[in-house]
């Protein structure tokens, strides 16, 4: 028996995790959602046993989150005086596998649901407490974001409550001194770098070093011209040598090509990127609605826009923040104070601190929005697929079709090895359709 679980393990430990992006129609139970009472009523009352809770926060996110966290387990601090919290930021993709492999998790640890296989995996193999009978209040939330947070209709983590996409964050200064407005059309945003880079300005700053944030533009553009081939070929009712998908493929390559992205991107990191785009050097940046207080903080005359497809929609790809989606260790010693935490990461309370910090896209309406900038974040007309996720879910145990991507295509794209074409067939190569 222990040689079968750490087979297991180690199959967990090697999948990709994503830092970041992807809401795709998951692999849970559409049809169930997670228990709650019919009156909404809670968990029951933890003892008065003083108790201590290791929590991990997101070490890849921690400039953004520090703050608000702070303030967050400060106001659960008040409320369960009992209930000590030793908050850390300490968990990224390493960490969290050296726990699996260890059987040492803490108590509480953040998840990214159904963005991703690996929580599945890991409900699977026993790591996570079923939350199911606590009967937690999940009345304000959508089925969308019941079923983020499902396997198999079992409550697992805390619920999602913003929404993750990304956008195109441009100088406003250096648009307006070029003539250039925020495009309402593909090619009114080409010319727009046409005419920057005439103007020998870097029009988009990009991390060609950093395997998540080189993705960004791909990810931007999959929705925008290949929304309805990406959803047909996840149900198996297409290929992903659909020409919709080659042309977002070769897009990507085209704007290397063209020097859309400056001269040394290959050798730019994510800070590096960052600083060329909040120092003047370049014109805009592609990147998360999660990144938005950085860009505001930095101090440019800001603007943000979602990428137009050619005929003018904006269908950008959806995804629901992981920021305050936590899950219990299935060996925590305090799970029913840890229930207080979800209970409290859920409540109206905890998340306008977050938004008041961060300034993220609400998806629940009772959250107010910081100010004009988010709302100008929430600006399209459609949220479509992600192309991670809808790629994680066309991966086999052999082939994992979205690393392929990650991994193969997109460098192989930037530096002109392969053609939208090629890198659309790799993928059809990798992926496992579903049968009918």
């Amino acid at each position: 028996m222990k040689l079968k679980r750490m087979v297991m393990v180690l199959a967990l430990v090697a999948m990709t995790g994503a830092l970041l992006q992807g809401c795709g129609k998951g692999n849970n139970d559409k049809n169930s959602s997670p228990s709650a009472s019919p009156s909404g009523t809670t968990s029951a009352a933890p003892s008065d046993e003083k108790v201590t809770l290791k929590v991990w926060g997101d070490l890849g996110n921690q400039a953004v989150l520090e703050e608000p966290f702070k303030k967050i387990n400060a106001a659960f601090s008040a409320k369960y005086p009992n209930i000590k919290l030793e908050y850390d930021f300490a968990q990224n993709d390493q960490s969290l596998n050296v726990a699996l492999q260890a059987n040492e998790l803490p108590d509480l640890f953040w998840v990214q649901g159904d963005k991703t296989a690996k929580m599945g995996e890991m409900v699977k193999n026993g790591f996570l407490k079923d939350l199911s009978s606590y009967n937690i209040d999940v009345s304000r939330f959508a089925d969308s974001e019941k079923n983020y947070c499902s396997i198999d209709g079992k409550l697992y983590c805390s619920m999602p409550s913003f929404f993750d996409t990304n956008v195109v964050y441009f100088n406003k200064d250096i648009y307006e001194k070029n003539g250039i407005k925020s495009p309402a059309t593909w090619d009114e945003f080409v010319q727009g770098l046409e005419t920057l880079k005439a103007a020998n300005v870097t029009p988009i700053a990009l991390a060609g070093k950093s395997e998540w944030d080189r993705a960004w533009p791909i990810f931007a553009f999959a929705p925008a011209f290949s929304d309805a081939a990406l959803k047909a070929a996840q149900v198996g009712e297409g290929k992903l040598t659909d020409p919709s998908i080659v042309e977002a493929l070769q897009a990507f390559r085209d704007f290397a090509d063209k020097g859309y992205f400056g001269k040394n991107f290959l050798a730019q990191d994510y800070a590096a990127s960052q600083f060329a785009f909040t120092n003047g050097k370049a014109a805009a940046i592609i990147d998360g609605t999660w990144a938005n207080a950085t860009y505001v903080e930095s101090g440019l005359n800001l603007g943000r826009f979602s990428i137009p497809n050619k005929e003018g929609k904006k269908i950008v790809q959806s995804s629901y923040s992981n920021f305050m989606t936590y899950a219990v260790a299935s060996t925590s010693k305090h799970p029913d104070q840890a229930v207080k935490y979800i209970e409290f990461l859920n409540s109206l309370e905890a998340q306008q601190i977050l938004e008041d910090a961060v300034g993220l896209v609400p998806t629940l309406k009772d959250i107010v929005a910081k100010d004009e900038g988010v709302k100008e974040l929430a600006i399209f007309d459609e949220a479509g697929v992600n192309i991670y996720t809808v790629l994680t879910a066309l991966s086999s145990p052999e082939s994992n079709t979205a690393d392929v991507l990650m991994k193969d295509v997109i460098p192989k794209l930037m530096t002109s090895a392969i053609t939208g074409a090629e890198g659309a067939a790799t993928l059809d190569k990798a992926a496992k359709y579903p049968t009918k």
